[in-house]
């Protein structure tokens, strides 16, 4: 089982290469082909909102990063179905958090980034009197601002409320994995 699992481990980078590489072709499309014909705000909306998963995943990994599973084995103790959910997410926080946080988070942040170049493109051609560099500093020192703030918000948000979030998560988590007793 250990042989196994060091394996798994050693071809995880790999593993995580590949998924983040077809992601992020993925989103980058799917949000290419939504603000290719939009106005300028109604993109900026869309970036929001691929800013805000960015977010929400970031304060999820730091909840698995940071929970201890304590009460959870507590509550496996009493039967409560999510508790085995959450300790076996809780085994492999660092799997959890590294897709939360790394992936999905940083996914996220590069393609609002690039979504955002696109946007400042369209201000310029709506603006033609102020310059294209204007437009593209705006956008993305507001994304980066807006990120970065939301992420460290998060953070504190995710440290204090570890149990919380880890709870909800396995519950969610737990209608879509099929337990083997069934």
């Amino acid at each position: 089982m250990k042989k196994k699992k060091n394996r798994a481990a050693r071809f995880w980078p790999l593993r995580i290469f590949i998924v983040t590489l077809i992601l992020t072709a993925a989103i980058s499309v799917v949000t290419e082909a939504l603000t290719e014909g939009m106005s300028a705000l109604s993109a900026a909306l869309i970036i929001l909102v691929i800013m805000l998963i960015g977010i929400a995943a970031d304060i999820v990994g730091i909840a698995f990063a940071t929970c201890d599973a304590t009460p959870f084995v507590s509550m496996a103790a009493k039967k409560i179905k999510r508790a085995k959910s959450a300790i076996r997410m809780l085994q492999n926080a660092d799997i959890v958090s590294n897709i939360c946080g790394d992936v999905i988070g940083d996914i996220c942040g590069i393609v609002s980034g690039a979504a955002g170049a696109a946007v400042a493109v369209k201000l310029a051609l709506s603006a033609p009197d102020t310059s294209e560099l204007v437009w593209g500093l705006i956008v993305s020192s507001l994304i980066a601002a807006l990120t970065v703030a939301g992420k460290a918000l998060g953070k504190s948000f995710a440290i204090r409320n570890n149990k919380q979030i880890v709870s909800a998560i396995s519950y969610v988590a737990m209608l879509f994995v099929r337990d083997n007793k069934k």
